[in-house]
């Protein structure tokens, strides 16, 4: 209540402009964010709610914070594909400092150009109302990756609960700093605009290949990829890591043991760091050997562990195998890159 309240209460000292046109949605909104001149008001990506911290803290350590799930981590990696394959751009990345808002930043487009607790004040400031009404840059787009109370309280026409974790309004900027509301993205949006549909062919055929070549577009790889992922433990009695590079490993080897081309795909856009000198074909090819030589993998072990690289024990149909998985620096929730040690002592 006194949430709902703080938002009357502002409302009435801003101007406000009413559409004079319906929501954009989908296909039409991301052709209007090509010409730039928006802001995306992003709802942080899903967390895990087992844990709550106190509404506005911002507790230094992220054992203290409410955190993003596995879920969440896939969900701004479909923001990431989402925006590179519509061609949005954004010149500036704005965040609340809570971990679960700089990863999603991080993890859709680019570290946070500014991390502001202006975005976690409640109730509201006239710092964080100016920060949301202020225009980009001409020919331009602004992402503000904050929290539910942020968008309600700002964007008109937006209620409480309307704009869920991974979901976002898109504003556009009136004279008179006024803001009206352009359009939204639920998250089913990301997945329809990743890939509209269209089945996919597999790699090889593992006990799981007639699920993954099933019609569905990039949605039914996302939702494999999300079921594989459902704990830390990827096929044996170790767990991987906690870590940045802990995600990402587990990302790749259930991505490496689906089998197929268009999941594996789906890993490459949603978490690689682009290589010129490795195009995704030629990533691929190198994967369909991979498997076809070794089949999927298991874990057996971790054999060192930080926060930006994760070396593992796995084991293959042929042997044993030390992979090891290294998150970029300049974006850590992205690999620099996946390295196959062999028995042999030869690397792929």
């Amino acid at each position: 209540m006194l949430h709902i309240v703080a938002a009357l209460t502002f409302a009435t000292g801003v101007t406000v402009a009413t559409p004079d046109s319906a929501e954009l949605r989908r296909e039409d909104l991301m052709a209007a964010l090509r010409n730039g001149g928006y802001t995306v008001v992003l709802r942080h990506a899903r967390t895990d709610r087992s844990f709550q911290e106190e509404m506005g803290a911002v507790p230094k350590e992220r054992s203290q914070q409410r955190n993003l799930s596995d879920d969440g981590f896939r969900d701004a990696a479909l923001m990431g594909v989402v925006f590179r394959k519509h061609g949005i751009a954004f010149a500036e990345v704005i965040s609340s400092p809570m971990y679960r808002c700089t990863e999603t930043a991080e993890m859709a487009v680019s570290k946070p150009t500014t991390i502001t607790i202006a975005l976690r004040v409640f109730p509201t400031t006239a710092e964080q109302a100016a920060l949301v009404r202020t225009p980009p840059k001409p020919g331009t787009n602004r992402l503000i990756v904050t929290h539910h109370f942020v968008i309600e309280t700002h964007v008109p026409t937006i209620s409480p609960g309307e704009i869920a974790e991974s979901e976002a309004a898109v504003i556009r900027h009136t004279a008179g700093a006024g803001v009206e509301l352009v359009g939204r993205i639920t998250l089913d949006d990301w997945a329809a605009l990743a890939n509209p549909g269209g089945a996919k062919t597999s790699v090889a055929a593992p006990q799981s290949a007639a699920a993954h070549a099933a019609p569905g577009g990039f949605a039914r790889l996302h939702a494999a990829i999300t079921s594989a992922l459902g704990g830390h433990n990827a096929g044996g009695g170790a767990v991987i890591p906690d870590t940045h590079a802990g995600h990402l490993a587990r990302a790749y080897i259930s991505a490496f043991n689906s089998g197929n081309a268009d999941t594996m795909r789906a890993f490459l856009d949603s978490y690689m760091v682009a290589d010129p000198a490795r195009p995704t074909a030629r990533r691929i090819e190198s994967y369909a050997k991979l498997f076809e030589d070794h089949g999927p993998l298991s874990l057996v072990s971790v054999g060192s562990s930080a926060a930006l690289q994760v070396v593992l024990g796995m084991k293959s149909k042929v042997g044993d195998i030390r992979l090891t998985v290294t998150a970029s620096e300049v974006s850590p929730m992205r690999v620099a890159s996946v390295t196959f040690a062999f028995q042999q002592g030869g690397h792929r």
